[in-house]
């Protein structure tokens, strides 16, 4: 089968596709677009984006019918060779979205290609017209001018496209695998220091797992000029969106961006070959719940930022700083975990996994998720193990056997590398099943070697006098559940004066009563509060103590 895909206008931001499809006589062609993609577990519904539909076989138009929100089907009457057209809206700039502009072409085919029942496994062509100045990125294999061939769906699907006239390429090279990193937008930051640094934490990675299986691997950018950030894993590349483009001058900017692309990769391994059994093989027409985000963001999430620290890119004093303390800020702001364990919160991605949802309804499988991992790290270092060994383990048994596995295989995994299998067993039905607190173990071990945890009172008075967590327009978004405000205000009010003055975030509020005049939901009020419980959302500290063998072998 073939895909032609073309636009008109680039600034209408649609796209025309066309799919050539040999079809027998009488055959019942399904047309399943997929309603989610992997990486992000929600439903997206692609097909509201989908205009002009249409099926013709030799010039004449053929009756075709939707069964559901996403399923096309028409019946062949004679054989032949059936073309189905359809327009696509490419105006979500994000690494799992598509784009069109006077600028770029930018296709992540899960958007917008079908999934034909019976026919999941055939080769697929893709040509694709762009202008003759255009440079085209993509791991698809390329068999003429802008023309690509994917061995079946799956592949076409996790293969995205990225053409501009101004896309920089840069490669550099590890055992027998090049790298490749694409740009488009403007490149703020030392190229070749930038390209030595990745060299190294790629090495430390493939060394952790003992190979890499693939010859290329392609680093897609989208450098833009305002603000974002996202990454999306693909089996022989990722996308990674990030802005403002120029802020990569700043070393505390481009930590990030070494952090999004550290985490990528390391998703090669695992989730884009280590998977639940859930998504082996993938079902883009509804929802695979899977109760291991522990594993998939959760491990790659701790390991993505621990290899910059194994690799020299952190030091240890910049990765509590920019990495644990962060970790630790985000997970105890919240009262989640008392309220949802990590499986249950992994289960409910597809309910409420990518929003804020309800107050302390949830936690993060990626925040939590690398906490735990932490853990388990340093609880396994005392094994003469390591949580890079568990999950090297998970690739030799799941990953390169092409095997799903559940969160009892992970367990059992880790408890194989600990003399101890009740103490693994207590973690897991304590933390990962349960709802316990996870601050007591962390303090415990991140003393084994030799960091201790102190708290002090949040710089910002709103937060650690009154329990309140303010925007800078003044919306309240966060109200501890032990304060006096929780009783007397709500999230969304809008503080507008405080003590008779404009409010004004960078002015720290004083004494040990306050009155707000707010405005809720278009009504005036006046709110008195009282600080009677102390300090609240506390920051934490980590003080580094003298070196020892475990924190050497946890760092090496």
């Amino acid at each position: 089968m073939e895909y032609l895909i073309k636009r008109n206008n680039p600034l209408s931001q649609f796209i025309e596709v066309q799919l050539n499809l040999h079809c027998k006589e009488g055959e019942e062609v399904k047309l399943q677009l997929p309603s989610w993609r992997p990486g992000r577990y929600e439903i997206t519904n692609y097909a509201q984006k989908v205009r002009g539909f249409s099926v013709q076989v030799d010039q004449t138009a053929i009756e075709w019918k939707k069964q559901n929100k996403d399923l096309w089907s028409f019946i062949t009457p004679t054989e032949g060779f059936y073309a189905v057209s359809y327009e696509f809206h490419a105006n979500q700039m994000d690494a799992g979205g598509s784009w069109s502009d006077d600028e770029q072409l930018y296709l992540n085919f899960i958007n917008f290609i079908f999934d034909i029942e019976g026919r999941k496994n055939e080769a697929i062509q893709v040509a694709i017209s762009i202008p003759e100045n255009f440079t085209a990125a993509t791991a698809l294999p390329k068999i003429g001018k802008n023309q690509f061939q994917a061995d079946n769906f799956q592949h076409l699907v996790d293969s995205p496209f990225l053409s501009s006239a101004s896309l920089n390429n840069y490669t550099y090279q590890v055992g027998q695998s090049n790298f490749h990193l694409w740009f488009h937008g403007e490149i703020h930051f030392d190229i070749d220091q930038l390209l030595e640094k990745f060299k190294v934490f790629t090495k430390k990675q493939i060394a952790a797992f003992g190979e890499f299986p693939a010859t290329d691997y392609h680093f897609l950018y989208q450098l833009l000029p305002y603000k974002h950030y996202h990454g999306v894993e693909h089996q022989f590349s990722t996308v990674i969106t990030f802005g403002p483009a120029e802020s990569l001058s700043e070393k505390k900017n481009l930590d990030e961006l070494f952090g999004v692309s550290a985490h990528e990769l390391y998703h090669f391994w695992n989730v884009c070959r280590i998977r639940p059994k859930e998504l082996l093989p993938y079902d883009f027409s509804k929802e695979a719940y899977i109760k291991t985000g522990v594993v998939a963001e959760g491990v790659t999430t701790y390991m993505g930022d621990i290899f910059l620290l194994k690799s020299g890119y952190f030091n240890l004093e910049e990765y509590i700083s920019e990495i644990l303390e962060k970790l630790f800020q985000r997970e105890f702001e919240s009262f989640g975990w008392k309220n949802q364990s990590i499986v249950e919160s992994s289960f409910d991605l597809w309910l409420d996994g990518y929003k804020q949802g309800l107050p302390d309804k949830k936690v993060s499988i990626y925040n939590r998720g690398a906490l735990i991992s932490l853990c388990l790290d340093l609880m396994l270092l005392d094994e003469d193990s390591s949580l890079h060994e568990v999950m090297k383990d998970m690739w030799m048994n799941f990953g390169k056997k092409n095997k799903g596995y559940d969160l009892n295989d992970y367990k059992n995994t880790i408890v194989q590398k600990h003399s101890k299998p009740q103490i693994i067993e207590k973690f897991f039905n304590d933390l990962i099943i349960g709802k316990k607190d996870l601050f007591p173990i962390l303090e415990e071990q991140l003393k084994s070697i030799n960091i201790k945890i102190t708290t002090k009172a949040n710089i910002d008075t709103y937060m650690s006098q009154f329990g309140i967590k303010i925007q800078g327009d003044g919306t309240i978004i966060k109200i501890h559940p032990k304060s006096n405000a929780y009783n007397l205000l709500m999230l969304g009010d809008k503080v507008e004066l405080v003590n008779g003055q404009i409010f004004d975030l960078k002015k720290p509020c004083k004494g040990k009563k306050i009155t707000f005049s707010i405005n809720r939901f278009g009504r005036a009020m006046s709110i008195e509060l009282e600080d009677n419980k102390g300090s609240y959302y506390p920051a934490f500290q980590f003080q580094v103590m003298t070196e020892n063998e475990k924190r050497i072998n946890w760092m090496k």
